[in-house]
């Protein structure tokens, strides 16, 4: 019954595939990546979509073994799959909207499931989780979120980095607080540095959305350059805002990031972000 929820009028809501020895990657027709780690004793699921149909399906049809959930940041397209468990893994900063539908259909998949008030606990920066016989560090990279954090798994030697680095655009538009586009550039790149002082400890990035895997040295670099650039406010600003994932401005579809005002897009290299005029985040609520 519960495999029938995750098919539509479109086929199959999630698709899977195998990337490494014992590491899966499933994606929604959201764009999402979703991440499934599994070590002797546990697996560890990386972030968990929107919420349609049901996740924990997908995982089961893949593992047996015990779940532990664990969110890269807390926007409601990375913890919307939570409730399919009884508990969730992430910074006490993400913990703030984790549980916060963008809207009532993602409230009526959340509240579907068995556990809408599954439990938060808290992860850290320089945390090892410890799955059995594979080890996964936590790197915290807050700026995309206050909350956000990369996974390094040392086993495989891959990078999981949530929203905060991409292929198509990193979204500087929604945080708990909101900053200057400055401020946010100096922390991104901040991250970005701290990401490349551990580059030999892995050998590619895996982000959440649009385009996977990232090779490191050219993405970190361009990123580095993009987030200069922005704090010089030398940025080479796009003619519109259409990237991969990301519509343009004078589509007229429903961009859910309009409401946030005039939104701009800059690009270096492969690096490319967007961000609204004046604040570069605002909050979520």
């Amino acid at each position: 019954m519960e495999l029938r929820m995750n098919v539509t009028e479109n086929g199959k809501i999630y698709g899977k595939w195998q990337i490494a020895e014992n590491t899966w990657c499933i994606t929604d027709h959201w764009k999402n990546f979703i991440y499934l780690l599994i070590g002797e004793e546990k697996a560890v699921l990386i972030d968990t979509g929107s919420g349609e149909g049901t996740l924990r399906a997908v995982v089961e049809e893949i593992t047996d073994k015990p779940v532990m959930v664990v969110n890269t940041h807390g926007h409601f397209d990375h913890t919307g799959g939570n409730s399919c468990w009884a508990e969730a893994w992430m910074t006490e900063e993400a913990a703030v909207h984790a549980k916060e539908p963008f809207g009532p259909l993602h409230k009526a998949w959340f509240d579907s499931k068995s556990y809408p008030d599954y439990k938060i606990r808290f992860l850290k920066d320089a945390d090892v989780i410890d799955a059995g016989k594979r080890q996964i560090e936590v790197i915290s990279i807050p700026a995309h979120s206050e909350g956000s954090i990369a996974l390094l798994d040392k086993n495989t030697r891959y990078l999981f980095c949530g929203d905060e680095l991409e292929s198509g655009q990193v979204i500087w538009i929604v945080r708990n607080e909101a900053i200057s586009l400055q401020e946010m550039a100096k922390i991104h790149k901040k991250n970005m540095e701290k990401l490349l002082a551990r580059r030999k400890d892995y050998d590619l990035i895996w982000p959440a959305h649009n385009g996977a895997p990232l090779y490191p040295d050219r993405y970190l670099k361009d990123y580095i350059a993009l987030d200069e650039a922005i704090i010089q406010g030398k940025q080479k600003i796009c003619q519109d805002t259409a990237g991969f994932g990301f519509p343009a401005d004078n589509q007229a579809i429903d961009n859910p990031f309009r409401g946030y005002g005039q939104l701009f897009r800059a690009e270096e290299g492969c690096a490319a972000v967007v961000y609204a005029a004046g604040k570069s985040v605002y909050h979520n609520n």
